[in-house]
């Protein structure tokens, strides 16, 4: 099918070809389904594309959470834009039923490969997320999670597919559905199944947060037996966790036991409120948030003596609190580069933090100075150089050390300076799609076959991404850093085999990208970060516009 670019000036409901249509000839309806029937694919691909037709047909003609359908409202009217947005809605819940059947047909057809290739039974499918996730350009953790919801949905509840298909169930209610029900037992989706059959008022009205509770209180009173395992189950996934934000910010995130988070905000909330009524200027959720880091921090000392302030005292200049202080053995990395540390007050320099990624540099500079917005305050006994000089000197030191400036090494493990280095430049997981936190350091050609332990050769991985590389005929070929731009995966042919693709043309330096080809064909692009964002390129004499800097460019130092 054409694609035609949808130009500036076209707007919905004026009559102008949408994007992947090219201009008809006659009504822009015929021309599309006409299209349609030229289609030469096999039965299936046939009886799919049918399918989505007929689901398209439905959500317009049969929408439900509108009085009027597409077709009976007045051109140009609030009715038809409301029966566009309902109709949407509607074809989304339905496409998500045929992605459900699909997610579940694709994980049985590559368990059955594996099978006629003499895998284990043991070991039969268990890529199967991994090429899942590539195809559908999310992360393995992501379709993990969606695999089995749409097995849970598939297998044991025909009744919530059905009506998921016909729209009576929205996507984000059958999610709701099939999370509350991790862990329970096939019988119990079951008979759940059959009461949404017997009361298909029980879905009316109810978003993600009600409708999760009203099912969990349904497989309580199903699974009374089951509670305490389910109970401790749950226990051991808790978890904290860390999302990046704008400006040097963060969101820390923590699973707790309920009780224990209860007790947890109580304490936090009313230490708080007493600082905040002793004249502390922050509010008080700010004040949780300080509390919060200072009990956390406070523990991480080496030397384990307190500085007999058990709260936080009120800074009459700034309000900004005491920190316990950061030793070199908490060890942060940080890159930066050495005009941002030491040269020009750039405001527009930005470090590299580890485990966060892009800083603006002035926070490093403040941090390391004991001045807001860092959190590094000396106490009023010493010289801000006795504390802030050792952290200073490990962050600025190690990007310098020769272990980590060595780009190749002749052992099979990775040295920790090399290992540490391409985890700044990593920053997540570097499977196409992943966001994982980094475990393991991975030969991207495997080390049994000719892979060097080296700088270019290596990536940070998840545990899980390292392992499943492993698992099935994975292809993973080298792409120059000047065919990094989004027609790379297009571009690529994938002459590599079994893990080894194209020798590097430069062997010091990492290529611009991998290229990640799956045994059966799904094909993402891990583009190679620089250890430092390159600054946008100042604009020549006649450019219009600032751009930025094209990918892999080096950062100036």
């Amino acid at each position: 099918m054409d694609s035609t670019p949808m130009r500036s000036g076209d707007h919905p409901g004026e009559g102008t070809p949408r994007q992947g249509v090219a201009a008809p000839s006659g009504d822009v309806l015929e021309d599309v389904l006409g299209r349609f029937g030229e289609i030469e694919a096999g039965p299936t691909a046939r009886a799919l594309v049918a399918q989505i037709l007929a689901a398209t047909l439905m959500s317009f003609t049969r929408t439900r959470s509108v009085r009027d359908p597409l077709p009976d409202t007045a051109p140009g009217s609030a009715e038809e834009a409301l029966a566009v947005l309902a109709g949407l809605d509607h074809l989304r819940a339905s496409l998500a039923a045929v992605d459900a059947t699909w997610q579940v047909a694709a994980e049985e057809r590559i368990r059955r490969d594996d099978a006629a290739r003499g895998v284990p039974a043991s070991q039969q499918g268990r890529g199967a997320g991994q090429e899942i996730a590539l195809a559908r350009r999310i992360s393995p953790a992501a379709s993990s999670f969606s695999q089995a919801k749409a097995r849970r949905l598939v297998q044991n509840m025909p009744v919530a597919v059905d009506r998921l298909w016909s729209g009576a169930m929205t996507d984000q209610q059958a999610s709701a559905i099939s999370g509350a029900l991790d862990g329970a037992g096939a019988d119990t989706c079951r008979r759940i199944d059959d009461h949404l059959r017997e009361h298909p008022e029980f879905l009316q009205g109810k978003g993600f947060k009600r409708l999760q509770s009203d099912i969990r209180d349904l497989v309580q009173a199903l699974e009374p037996e089951t509670s305490r395992a389910r109970a401790e189950r749950a226990a051991r996934s808790r978890h904290v966790r860390m999302e990046p934000l704008d400006d040097g910010m963060a969101r820390v995130t923590a699973v707790l036991r309920g009780i224990d988070a209860v007790g947890l905000m109580h304490s936090l909330r009313t230490r708080a409120e007493s600082l905040r009524a002793s004249g502390a200027r922050d509010s008080v959720s700010a004040l949780e948030a300080d509390l919060l880091v200072d009990d956390a921090l406070r523990t991480a000392r080496h030397d384990g003596h307190s500085t007999g302030r058990d709260q936080i005292a009120d800074d009459a200049e700034t309000s900004w609190p005491e920190r316990p202080r950061l030793r070199p053995g908490l060890d942060v990395g940080i890159v930066i580069t050495d005009t941002a540390l030491l040269g020009r007050d750039d405001a527009a320099e930005t470090a590299e933090l580890e485990g966060y990624g892009t800083i603006p540099a002035h926070i490093v500079r403040d941090s390391l100075l004991g001045q807001p917005p860092g959190h590094l305050r000396s106490c009023e006994d010493e010289h801000p150089d006795q504390v802030v000089s050792a952290f200073f000197r490990r962050l600025y030191r190690s990007p310098r050390t020769h272990e980590l400036v060595a780009m190749e090494s002749r052992a099979r493990a990775f040295p920790a300076g090399l290992a540490r280095m391409i985890r700044w430049r990593d920053t997540t997981c570097r499977t196409p799609w992943c966001n994982a936190t980094i475990r393991h350091s991975d030969h991207v050609v495997p080390h049994h076959r000719g892979g060097s332990t080296s700088f270019a050769n290596g990536q940070g991985l998840c545990a899980r991404c390292n392992l499943l590389k492993e698992h099935g005929l994975w292809v993973l070929s080298p792409l120059s850093r000047s065919r990094t731009g989004d027609d790379a995966s297009e571009s690529h042919t994938g002459t590599g085999t079994d893990h080894s693709g194209p020798a590097l043309s430069d062997p010091s330096m990492p290529p611009g990208a991998w290229i990640w080809s799956s045994p059966h064909g799904a094909v993402g692009t891990s583009p190679t970060p620089p250890l430092i964002t390159p600054r946008p390129a100042p604009p020549s004499e006649g450019d219009d516009h600032e751009g930025p800097a094209p990918p892999g460019t080096p950062p100036a130092r």
